[in-house]
């Protein structure tokens, strides 16, 4: 407690006095740095004299030590518009950094009317600890950051001896605070002035393109509605039966007009594809397909706000280090979020929903064409997947970091994706490390990828020997449990990922790999066939009774609450596991969700799912599920941008995530509907159009 209330007197008066003296001593110092630095800092001693106002509002701009320390928050930000706003003064230009620096504390405790219990009381009892804190620093740009750190290192800021009384005892205390031994491995500096390069003005330029084509498409196909209009003597849009609907679900009724419209040149043909009265009605659409896999649309949703929120989480410790944070330790709290915030198993259940829905709609291409179209198969999901991928891949690489600037801006991507965005073009962004992705989320499209590169080998099995194709399911799923397990104990990982402290380790060589996620994938290839399989038949009410419904539900939310709050002990702090139960856990807690989810949705696509089916089949899902895609790539960057252009440090709430979590939401839907009516949208137009060209036929929605 004397600590506590200790630290709360490090106010910014005794901090900034104690370092104007420091550049008088510090020339008389042996230190290593260059001509022009050693000039810059001499210039800016002399301002003590000259020019006072204005190196008080250059010490003011520093980082100080404030109150919490002894509960985690040991980051000191300072003031960022302070210090870039002296550039164009005496003080010449300045660079911002956050030094990592070791701040030793001194105590003399003072005996005052008080039984002494050592054995020399006469000079009281000294007390001493050290903290590591980073600190936000302002110093002359004619200085590197390392050798600014030489020169930090030699300041021996101390702060003046402060002498407290406490208020309910006669105990008095003299603080002496110094800050040595600065780390400058752990230097960081934001990125401030960044220039445009070629590559990034070709990007602009591509989006000036992209923009102007939406443009002149909009324009030119109201102007073709216009002219049928005129000449069918009738000025009302030409209505559409439903049959004609019917027959291409890819395109809305604005543009299925008749034979004459449909006969257009390529030129018109691709300037249509990019009009907004083509996009707009697909995106608000609420009409579903009649071959649609029921309740995966209410579940995709729940997994994207799931994403988001344990993004949310986990992005703040990453832009405000060393904060302090609330987590949920309390089993109340740990009850109601985990569902939300188990994010491995949110993972799993994705990797669920395109396994099924890949194999589905395969099968049933399989059945029309007589064959298994591989083609079609690669190149489908390839564009489908890549054109907003490789497009926010660019937009994170070269333009993301022009959008804003602060003490921590852009602090986790923008040299991960300067070294390594060729990892997220060829889809192999899950063999970097956690630290090294550029845009965290890729890792899973590139896993996803892999999958389902390997998957028709299975889905040609279950379509033409099924028994076969099941016992090599059963075989894979079993095979990657056992390597799982294998890996888990060898390494002593951990089944709460989040709280674990070598988290980069177990990431790369558990969470993100392929065979981790090869139980959920391949029980969504069991889950397509089936619903594949038992689309048109009608149930027997002996296998379909009450009882047997009952039953299944009852197994279905078994495994999902097993699987979900088998962590339930070890977040909350009430039992720890074992090795032998963190090994269990991690093999069998994504195949055990996979199989409860794969029941709900089977249940609901066969009739009997009621007010659950109702709920996770509604339409109004629709719109916000085509930007489910756009919304998993675009939020890490709109948190950067929320968190990353911060000036001051935050103390992480509950009231304050679930703001960050609404903004978040908001931002990246209207981000991402902008993005798939200017980009994805149209491209995909451009791709089925080079498709039909090319005789490869869309398959069933």
């Amino acid at each position: 407690m004397i600590l506590i209330a200790l630290f709360c007197l490090l106010i910014i008066s005794n901090f900034a006095l104690a370092e104007v003296d420091q550049f008088s001593t510090l020339f008389s110092s042996n230190i290593t740095v260059g001509t022009s630095c050693q000039d810059a800092l001499q210039k800016l001693s002399l301002l003590e004299t000259s020019e006072p106002q204005l190196m008080a509002e250059y010490w003011d701009s520093w980082g100080k030590p404030n109150h919490g320390i002894l509960k985690g928050h040991t980051a000191f930000l300072g003031y960022y518009d302070e210090c870039m706003n002296l550039k164009k003064t005496a003080i010449g230009d300045t660079r911002f950094c956050l030094y990592a620096v070791k701040m030793n504390i001194g105590i003399l405790h003072n005996y005052q009317d008080e039984v002494c219990l050592t054995d020399d009381c006469s000079n009281g009892r000294n007390l001493t600890s050290s903290v590591n804190i980073k600190i936000g620093v302002c110093y002359p740009e004619a200085c590197s950051p390392n050798e600014f750190g030489i020169v930090l290192s030699k300041m021996d800021i101390t702060s003046i001896n402060t002498i407290t009384s406490n208020p309910f005892s006669n105990k008095t205390s003299t603080v002496n605070v110094r800050l040595t031994d600065v780390d400058n491995s752990a230097t960081f500096c934001p990125q401030t002035d960044v220039e445009y390069d070629t590559v990034t003005i070709v990007i602009i330029v591509m989006c000036g393109v992209l923009i102007g084509l939406v443009v002149v498409g909009t324009v030119a196909d109201i102007m073709s509605w216009l002219c049928l209009s005129e000449k069918d003597g009738n000025v009302e849009i030409v209505q559409v039966s439903s049959e004609d609907n019917k027959k291409d679900t890819e395109h809305p009724p604005s543009l299925q007009k008749d034979a004459e419209l449909q006969q257009l040149s390529p030129l018109k043909s691709f300037l249509l594809a990019f009009s907004l009265y083509n996009t707009v009605p697909i995106l608000l659409s609420t009409k579903q397909s009649p071959s649609a896999v029921k309740a995966i649309g209410g579940i995709r949703m729940f997994c994207n706000f799931s994403i988001v929120a344990i993004h949310v989480i986990s992005f703040f410790p990453t832009f405000q280090p060393s904060l302090i944070q609330s987590t949920p330790q309390s089993s109340s709290s740990a009850l109601i979020l985990l569902p939300v915030f188990h994010g491995s198993l949110t993972v799993d259940a994705f990797f669920l929903l395109s396994a099924t829905l890949s194999t589905y709609l395969t099968l049933k291409d399989i059945k029309r064409h007589g064959k298994f179209r591989f083609a079609y198969f690669y190149l489908n999901r390839y564009f489908r997947l890549s054109i907003l991928y490789y497009f926010y891949t660019l937009f994170a690489v070269k333009l993301f970091v022009h959008l804003g600037d602060g003490p921590v801006w852009y602090q986790p991507d923008y040299y991960a994706c300067q070294k390594n965005w060729w990892y997220n073009i060829l889809y192999l962004a899950h063999s970097t490390k956690s630290d090294e992705l550029c845009n965290g989320v890729a890792w899973h499209l590139s896993v996803d990828m892999m999958l389902y590169i390997i998957s028709p080998i299975l889905i040609l099995l279950l379509y033409h020997v099924p028994r076969i194709g099941l016992i090599s399911v059963t075989l894979t799923v079993t095979g990657a449990t056992a390597y799982v397990g294998i890996i888990a104990a060898s390494y002593g990982f951990k089944a709460v990922i989040i709280f674990y402290p070598n988290f980069d380790e177990q990431f790369s060589k558990l969470y993100s790999h392929p065979l981790f996620r090869v139980n959920p994938y391949f029980v969504g290839i069991i889950l397509g066939y089936i619903l594949y399989k038992n689309q048109n038949k009608k149930q027997r009410s002996v296998f379909y009774g009450k009882c047997f419904r009952t039953m299944k539900w009852c197994m279905a939310i078994c495994l999902y609450c097993t699987a979900v709050y088998g962590i339930f002990g070890e977040l909350s702090g009430a039992y720890h596991f074992s090795d032998v139960e963190n090994m269990l856990y991690l093999m069998f807690s994504g195949l055990g969700l996979s199989i409860g989810i794969s029941i709900i949705i089977y249940i609901c696509n066969t009739g009997h799912g009621g007010v659950v089916n109702r709920i996770l089949s509604w339409p109004g899902w629709e719109p916000p599920v085509k930007l489910s895609y756009s919304v998993y790539l675009v939020h890490p960057m709109i948190m950067s941008l929320v968190l990353g252009t911060l000036q001051s440090s935050l103390v992480m709430t509950g009231t304050l995530m679930l703001v960050l979590l609404a903004a978040t939401l908001i931002i990246s839907y209207g981000v991402s509907a902008v993005v798939v009516l200017f980009v994805e949208f149209p491209l995909t137009n451009v791709v089925s159009m080079c498709f039909r060209l090319a005789g490869m036929e869309a398959r069933d929605k």
